[in-house]
């Protein structure tokens, strides 16, 4: 099982709003320039992180995009329910069939799931990762050197796995 890459994008987002909370909105550019994702995707999944009322959009020069409660209101679990069709992995989630012998199995998944994701709040992702920004290099190999570690530091993302060891 995957996640999507809205999901991705959006909690790196969510973030990236969260590190700006309240002071600041910031703009579908910035995101875009900040994650490295195209503008129509952000701002497609912006309008849904919007829809879920996770975010909120504001005109203006000083405008943009701001999270709607404090980062210590809002789980990772709502980011990716509202990215990913309420995270129901298998049809039967919400079904109240008696007889499928399997659903128990993915509404106990479903369920440890959620479970998890609503642990954890955008706050503490920002306590436990202080230092770290967005790594926009797509490394994902275990073990791979982050390639924005190569960059200047005003150019690179500033990600953990970015900075020299």
């Amino acid at each position: 099982m995957r996640l999507s890459s809205k999901s991705q994008y959006g909690l790196k987002a969510c973030f990236i709003l969260a590190q700006n909370y309240p002071n600041r909105c910031v703009s579908a550019s910035a995101l875009e320039r900040e994650i490295a994702v195209s503008g129509k995707y952000i701002e497609k999944i912006m309008r849904m992180l919007s829809g879920a009322g996770i975010v909120t959009a504001e005109r203006g020069v000083s405008g943009g995009y701001k999270l709607t409660r404090m980062p210590s209101e809002i789980t990772i679990g709502d980011v990716a329910r509202a990215l990913e069709d309420n995270m129901e992995i298998a049809d039967c989630i919400t079904s109240t069939c008696k007889k499928c012998a399997t659903g128990v199995v993915w509404r106990k998944l479903y369920a440890g799931i959620n479970g998890v994701l609503d642990s954890m709040t955008l706050q503490s992702v920002l306590d436990d990762h202080e230092e770290a920004g967005i790594c926009k290099c797509g490394s994902q190999e275990e073990g791979e050197r982050c390639k924005c570690a190569a960059m200047p530091r005003e150019a690179g993302c500033g990600c953990v796995r970015g900075q020299a060891n």
